[in-house]
């Protein structure tokens, strides 16, 4: 039986995304809880959810450690139908607590301490993807979140520099010292949102800081690079032409993995061969179907068929 083509779908930072929904409440309060929901998180889980509902084969490749760990691999298993490359590490993966109050938008999210992961797992994963590169099928790679700690700062770059001497294409989302930490090879894709683009800047980037930044990529080789902006306008830079792509509008459900879902759209929209327009009708669209509902990544392809007609793209004058 030939296998589909895969796409590896890369996080340094995964996490138990739990949510608990609970009904009006003040600090200080004694809460009881209405419902719970556990996701599997990080962004390249993300990545793999939406890619996995656009019809492509991901394959989640992350770090998984304790009990946590191990419940993460089995929802990824039975709850997304995904089958991930997984290096056991000492540290246990960390939970993200989501709390949400029923008949309103706010929730607030309690982030448990990134884990420490060491070099040896560091290495283990850099090997596995190697493996995974050199074997039949793999027609993509996406790199995608920060980085948990120092010994993993330097995986992505390396991880780049394995798939591009395959020729295959690599889609980083990533800020911080895992981008930093990059040098040789740069990726095929590169996208960052502007709150990141103004921390690498020491203050908030403008749309000439952008731009910049975008050109900056450019001449290092990044074939695509995008920077966005939640619900106001995105920049997208394909070779010497911008373009601002404003999203179309939705009722809000849950923005967390928008820019996950945008990334699927980039790889999605490369491998079917869509010209830049269209690519960017597709990215933004992946991203506003991810925000009308709950769930990262559990975007609907009729939803992003029809928002992408809604998708504003201008070409910038030079």
């Amino acid at each position: 039986m030939v296998q589909p083509p895969m796409i590896l779908c890369v996080t340094l930072n995964p996490c138990l995304d739990k949510t608990l929904s609970v009904p009006a409440w003040r600090p200080g309060d004694l809460v009881r809880g209405r419902s719970t929901r556990d996701v599997v998180g990080g962004k390249g889980n993300n990545v793999a959810r939406a890619l996995k509902r656009l019809g492509r084969d991901p394959k989640p490749v992350t770090f998984l450690g304790g009990a946590v760990g191990e419940t993460c691999r089995a929802l990824l298993k039975e709850a997304d139908g995904l089958e991930p490359i997984a290096v056991a590490t000492a540290s246990p993966t960390r939970v993200i607590l989501t709390v949400s109050t029923e008949g309103t938008a706010e929730q607030t999210a309690f982030f448990d301490p990134d884990p420490a992961v060491t070099a040896a797992e560091a290495d283990e994963l850099v090997a596995q993807v190697e493996r995974a590169l050199a074997g039949p099928g793999v027609e993509a790679l996406t790199l995608s979140g920060s980085s948990p700690s120092p010994a993993a700062h330097g995986v992505y770059s390396e991880m780049i520099s394995l798939a591009k001497a395959r020729r295959i294409p690599v889609f980083l989302d990533t800020y911080g010292p895992a981008l930093e930490a990059i040098w040789g090879f740069w990726p095929t894709a590169l996208q960052m949102n502007r709150r990141e683009a103004g921390m690498r800047l020491g203050r908030p980037a403008n749309d000439d800081d952008v731009v910049d930044l975008l050109r900056s990529w450019r001449r290092r080789g990044v074939a695509c690079g995008v920077v966005t902006d939640g619900p106001d306008p995105a920049f997208f830079l394909f070779g010497d032409v911008l373009y601002r792509a404003t999203p179309p509008e939705i009722e809000v459900v849950n923005p967390i993995g928008s820019g996950d879902s945008l990334l699927a759209g980039l790889v999605d929209s490369r491998l079917k061969g869509l010209d830049p327009e269209a690519t960017i009708r597709r990215a933004m669209a992946c991203a506003a179907a991810n925000a009308s509902v709950w769930d990262a990544g559990a975007i609907e392809p009729e939803a992003v068929e029809r928002l992408a007609e809604q998708v504003e793209v201008e070409v910038e004058a030079p």
